[in-house]
Parts: structure tokens; C-alpha cells; sequence
């Protein structure tokens, strides 16, 4: 029992990883030219820089700034938030790691 318990926890946390490159939510209008922002130096050498991005929230666009992360595994790398026309709608899909 405790194994099949182990085995459905690990395959929910698998299939929610999965669901990050889903689409997020949608907004009503296309989200404003990116902000340009300063970078400065990264905290340590192997850090990655992540753009700032515009996201959807209370019913209007807000900006999300940049950041220095650490990558989560070597060689990974990090695929920006997207946003697409689908019909009426813009559609936001979140940044991951890949």
C-alpha cells in the first residue's frame, strides 16, 4: 500500500511539472512592449539571467521584473514566457526550465 501511495505522489509531482509549458491563463488584450532592464552582474558566475515579462493579473497587465537564477540541473536552459493570439484572446504561457 505504502509503495503504490509512494508511486501516485511521484507521478502527481511528474504530471504537475509537466503542466508548466501549459497554458497559464488568458487576457482579453496583448500585453505592452517588454521593458528594457538593467542587469548589472550576475551574484555568481553560473547564474542565468531571466528576462522580466508582462503578465495578466486583477484585469490589466503587470510587469513581472527580472531576476539572476541559479539553473536547477547543468546544461539546463530557461524558455521565456510566451504570449499568443488564440481567437479573440491572448494566451500566456509561464517560462520554465527545459
Amino acid at each position: 500500500m505504502m509503495k503504490r501511495l509512494l508511486l501516485l505522489s511521484f507521478l502527481a509531482l511528474s504530471i504537475a511539472g509537466c503542466a508548466r509549458t501549459k497554458i497559464a491563463y488568458y487576457a482579453p488584450v496583448p500585453p505592452p512592449p517588454a521593458i528594457e532592464e538593467m542587469r548589472g552582474l550576475p551574484p555568481e558566475p553560473a547564474d542565468v539571467w531571466i528576462d522580466g515579462y508582462w503578465g495578466y493579473e486583477g484585469g490589466r497587465h503587470v510587469w513581472h521584473a527580472g531576476r539572476w537564477e541559479k539553473a536547477p540541473r547543468p546544461k539546463a536552459r530557461y524558455i521565456k514566457p510566451s504570449w499568443n493570439r488564440k481567437g479573440s484572446q491572448y494566451a500566456f504561457r509561464e517560462g520554465h526550465w527545459k
